[in-house]
């Protein structure tokens, strides 16, 4: 029988430079924060009410990740997320999961209470979409991938799948959406979830393609 992965120890409280950056990043979503723009340390670091210390790190943390681009004695500037830029995120996304699904299914399979932590966050998910609140949507799209590749067992999936995810709820924000989309996605997602405790790989490989697949086609 597979381990129970649900004894995994519980995430680190973020650091203040972290916290910085998922508001910046939140920022980008939301479109408060434009791609191509530039950040000016002392104006964010007012909005933010902390110290440029940590937020010289929150950049340094977004450039590492191709956020945030260093302009020589110009300061920093957000990338420009165009649809080529777009087109790897996806692209690199589909591979990971996939690998994600194939290793995780086998153990929701075996260990079916493992779903509920998706079905909480499917829960989440269809609360807001009532709401039309795309921000909890979106992060709760996000965390249900995550617990994907957290069940899979795979560290390596995990901490590349991580380095991503920023980009990905970018092009999260980036999308074209109507209220329909927010209310399919529940249904998207509970999809996926049958398929894990299945243990169907097949239809998996097929169907997290697609469910991707729909950010190219509506950005």
């Amino acid at each position: 029988m597979a381990a129970d992965t649900r004894s995994s120890p519980a995430p680190a409280r973020q650091s203040l430079a972290e916290q910085a950056a998922d508001v910046i990043v939140t920022g980008i979503y939301s479109g408060a924060l434009k791609p191509g723009a530039r950040l000016f340390e002392k104006e964010l670091a007012q909005q933010l009410a902390m110290s440029r210390v940590p937020l010289r790190e929150a950049l340094k943390i977004l450039e590492a990740q191709g956020i945030v681009e260093s302009i020589p004695h110009k300061g920093s500037r957000i990338t420009l997320f165009g649809e080529e830029r777009t087109g790897h995120i996806v692209e690199a996304r589909i591979a990971l999961e996939r690998i994600a699904v194939t290793a995780a299914a086998p153990r929701y399979k075996a260990n079916p209470a493992f779903a509920s932590g998706l079905d909480h966050l499917i829960t989440r998910m269809e609360s807001a979409a009532a709401q039309l609140d795309w921000i909890t949507i979106s992060k709760a799209d996000l965390d249900f991938h995550r617990e994907i590749c957290r069940v899979s067992g795979n560290e390596i999936i995990g901490k590349l799948w991580e380095s991503l995810a920023r980009h990905v709820f970018i092009t999260f924000g980036l999308e074209k959406r109507k209220p329909e989309d927010a209310a399919a996605l529940g249904e998207q997602h509970r999809r996926l979830r049958d398929l894990l405790v299945a243990g169907d790989v097949a239809s998996l490989q097929s169907e997290i393609e697609a469910h991707i697949l729909r950010i190219r086609r509506r950005t």
